[in-house]
C-alpha cells in the first residue's frame, strides 16, 4: 500500500502544478502559493512514506526494482523545484517562475516513467499522465471556486476554463481506461464480467467501484457544473465540484490500488 499512496499523492501534487498555467494571474499570488504549497505537501508525504518503508537504498520488494533510487531522486528533484517555485511567488521572482514550474513537471514526468512497470510501460505511463491531469483539474477547479470569495473581481472565464479542462480530462481518462480494458485479454475486464454475471471476484468489485465512482459519477455531474458556471453561481458550482472531487479522488485511489495490487493499469 506504500507505493499506492506514493503514486496517489505524487500524482495529485503534479496535477495541481500542471493546472497552474491555465489560471490567470488575477486569481492573486495567494492562489498560486496555496496550490504549489499543497503540491509540495502531498509530494513530501508521498516521498516520506516511500522512505519510511524502503529507505534510500530500496531492497527486496521496492517499487521500480533497480530504478528505485532514480525514482526517488526524480521525485525529490520535482519536490525541490516545487518548493522554490512556491518561494518565487512569495518573493515576486516572476522571471524564473515558468522555468521552475517546467523543471518540476519534467522531473515529475520522469518519476512517472521510472515508476511504470516494464511489462506494461506504455499503457501505464499513459494511465498515470491522464490521472495526473484529472486529479489536477478536479482539485484546481474546486479551489478556484473558493477564490471568488477572496478575489471579488475575478472573471468567470477562469472557472469556465477549468471546467472545460475538467471535462476534457475526464473524457481523456475514460478513453484511456477503455483502451486498457479493450486490450488483449485484460484480466480486469474478466474479473468485472464475472461480477456482472453474479460471481464473486474481489478485484472485479474494485474495478466496478473504480469505473462508477471515478468516471461515471464525475461525468454525470459535468452538466450541472457547467450550468452553474454559466449563470455565474460560483458557490453552487463549488459545492458540486466538492462532490466531483471526492468521486475523482476515490476513483483514482482505487485505480492506483488495482495497478499495484492486481496489475490492472486503470
Amino acid at each position: 500500500m506504500t507505493f499506492v499512496f506514493f503514486l496517489f499523492l505524487t500524482h495529485l501534487g503534479l496535477g495541481l502544478l500542471a493546472m497552474l498555467p491555465f489560471v490567470p494571474e488575477r486569481a492573486g499570488r495567494s492562489y498560486f502559493k496555496f496550490c504549489s504549497a499543497c503540491a509540495a505537501f502531498t509530494m513530501t508525504a508521498g516521498l516520506a512514506l516511500l522512505w519510511r518503508r524502503y529507505g534510500l537504498a530500496g531492497g527486496p520488494g521496492a517499487p521500480a526494482g533497480d530504478a528505485y533510487r532514480s525514482l526517488v531522486l526524480a521525485a525529490a528533484i520535482s519536490l525541490a523545484f516545487t518548493v522554490v517555485y512556491n518561494r518565487a511567488w512569495h518573493f515576486s521572482w516572476s522571471s524564473v517562475r515558468p522555468a521552475l514550474l517546467a523543471a518540476s513537471l519534467a522531473a515529475g514526468v520522469a518519476t512517472v516513467a521510472l515508476g511504470a512497470p516494464a511489462a506494461e510501460r506504455p499503457i501505464s505511463i499513459l494511465t498515470d499522465l491522464t490521472s495526473i491531469l484529472l486529479l489536477g483539474a478536479a482539485t484546481s477547479a474546486m479551489v478556484l471556486g473558493h477564490w471568488y470569495l477572496v478575489v471579488l473581481d475575478l472573471p468567470i472565464t477562469a472557472l469556465r476554463r477549468l471546467t472545460v479542462l475538467l471535462a476534457a480530462t475526464l473524457v481523456l481518462r475514460a478513453a484511456v481506461v477503455a483502451l486498457a480494458l479493450a486490450g488483449p485479454v485484460h484480466a480486469g475486464l474478466a474479473d468485472a464480467r464475472a461480477v456482472a454475471e453474479g460471481l464473486w471476484s474481489p478485484d472485479g468489485v474494485f474495478v466496478w467501484m473504480r469505473l462508477l465512482f471515478g468516471l461515471a459519477g464525475p461525468l454525470s455531474l459535468l452538466w450541472f457544473v457547467w450550468k452553474t458556471v454559466e449563470i455565474r453561481s460560483t458557490q453552487s458550482a463549488t459545492g458540486i465540484l466538492y462532490v466531483q472531487l471526492f468521486l475523482v479522488l476515490a476513483g483514482e485511489l482505487l485505480a492506483k490500488y488495482l495497478r499495484v495490487a492486481a496489475g490492472f493499469p486503470l
